[in-house]
């Protein structure tokens, strides 16, 4: 899907810095934490502006969070072959290469349903696999 249409659909504002946000996802599988989009970015887009837009990609959909080992989070572009009414759900796990340092969405490895302790209530799970990825083997 396009940039313009992900916006239009999820009823955002179509913004240079949302475009070049979007394009920076739509160019790479990979994940990126704030700071390398910031970088990839450069004086183009303040901090502010880009944490704004990651929070309006994340709560629409659009980006899902995947919890890092090194920094607090990274940002991976969602699978938009659902329509807008499903409910977004990213409960995939995620590989982190310990040679390159790239995190990918493992879109084909569901998280397994687990029980919660008594008196607890999940809102989220996350799997990180860790090791050598087929492009650093």
């Amino acid at each position: 899907m396009k940039a313009e249409e992900l916006l239009l659909k999820h009823k955002l504002r179509k913004t240079g810095n949302r475009l070049a946000v979007l394009s920076l996802f739509a160019g790479h599988s990979k994940a990126f934490s704030h700071s390398e989009i910031q970088a990839k970015m450069g004086s183009n887009m303040d901090r502010v502006t880009l944490y704004r837009i990651l929070d309006a990609f994340e709560k629409c959909g659009i980006l899902h969070k995947i919890p890092d080992d090194e920094v607090s989070v990274k940002y991976a572009l969602c699978d938009h072959d659902h329509s807008v009414e499903h409910h977004h759900s990213d409960d995939h796990a995620h590989f982190k290469c310990h040679e390159c340092g790239d995190t990918i969405c493992l879109e084909d490895y569901e998280i397994p349903s687990l029980k919660s302790p008594h008196g607890f209530r999940v809102d989220e799970k996350f799997l990180l696999l860790g090791g050598v990825c087929d492009q650093c083997q």
